[in-house]
């Protein structure tokens, strides 16, 4: 199955699962460049967006199969080709009069009426992936009411992004705990995030993943390159909201980062595969069992950071796209000469 193919009657999908649903200005530290690609342009190109969400709230409700008629030929990624079912025409009826997700496509044309400002962010973010993958081609970005589809607020395949606009209104939102989500995820729920959450969503589909490596130290470097991929498509963004941590929480980590370093050591993880041990580095929480509560969760992923950035510091000549592509996470801690300034030999 191809990868748009996945996505089709994404929406229709999301409809079902409706009955679980309750009633950027400081620049990054300095980081090293990767080598650039081979082909290299000035131009960017300009960033396609179609509001999914827009078109279907201002469908007559009274005449929805026509209208939806109308709509599938723009809206297919979502749609797919069995919209015209019963079933599915049902869903769609039921869910842009579900009282919830009326009211987050309120709170989403307040906060996003005007969608300028993402507009000339992910222009400029994608055209950086470009760059680095001149092979691929300038995605059609969709814009929709997920239902908080909180674990997915971004889907992205080889032609198509589709972002949930109802997942980044800001952590304020009264709509989120009444959903029963977790107050430190919904502080990563704001405009703030937006652009972090779109590029991660493309780093997913760039981070080669070999099944049989699946170390602490792999699963680090892992996250630590889809971050960095980060810092090279979003220079402008502050790393807070690239890793989803406060300003406290981020501070606290690099002020720490050699008690975390020498926890992995100590307690040999570095090589392990043993889920219970790398679980607790790499898991989203809202803290890291075994440190202080003022620590952030999925600390594996911060020191994988710092150790990707310490190897394309010392890695001469390596490309985005090699840097991605490359499976040897040993590799890149040695080359990196990783350890933190504050570790305890």
């Amino acid at each position: 199955m191809s990868k748009r193919s996945r996505f089709h009657g994404l929406f229709l999908f999301l409809l079902s699962l409706m009955a679980v649903f309750p009633a950027c200005t400081s620049k990054s530290p300095q980081v090293a460049q990767p080598a650039p690609s081979t082909v290299t342009t000035t131009t960017e190109i300009p960033v396609t967006v179609k509001r999914y969400e827009n078109a279907l709230f201002a469908l007559d409700k009274n005449h929805l199969r026509k209208g939806l008629a109308v709509m599938s030929k723009d809206f297919s990624f979502f749609l797919g080709h069995e919209w015209q079912d019963t079933m599915n025409m049902l869903r769609v009826y039921n869910f842009i009069n579900d009282p919830n997700i009326k009211e987050l496509y309120s709170l989403e044309q307040k906060k996003y009426g005007d969608i300028t400002e993402l507009k000339t962010g992910l222009t400029h973010a994608l055209n950086k992936f470009l760059q680095a993958y001149p092979e691929r081609k300038m995605p059609t970005v969709y814009t929709y009411i997920s239902g908080l589809d909180v674990d997915n607020p971004v889907y992205f395949s080889d032609t198509a992004m589709a972002i949930g606009l109802d997942v980044f209104l800001g952590s304020e939102v009264l709509a989120y705990p009444k959903a029963g989500i977790p107050k430190y995820k919904t502080l990563r729920f704001t405009p703030d995030h937006l652009l972090p959450q779109c590029m991660l969503a493309v780093s997913d589909h760039l981070v080669r993943v070999d099944d049989k490596q699946n170390t602490l130290l792999d699963q680090m470097v892992m996250a630590g390159k889809a971050l960095y991929f980060l810092d090279i498509t979003l220079p402008d963004v502050k790393d807070e909201f690239k890793i989803g941590y406060s300003t406290a929480q981020l501070q606290w980590s690099h002020k720490n980062d050699g008690n975390i370093w020498a926890f992995i050591i100590e307690h040999q993880l570095l090589f392990s595969s043993d889920p219970r041990g790398t679980a607790k580095l790499m898991t989203d929480a809202p803290f890291t069992a075994g440190f202080a509560n003022e620590s952030p969760g999925r600390l594996g992923a911060f020191i994988g950071w710092q150790i990707v950035r310490a190897y394309m510091d010392r890695a001469k000549g390596v490309t985005l796209k090699q840097l991605m592509e490359d499976t040897d996470a040993q590799k890149i801690l040695k080359v990196s000469a990783y350890k933190p300034e504050n570790h305890k030999n």
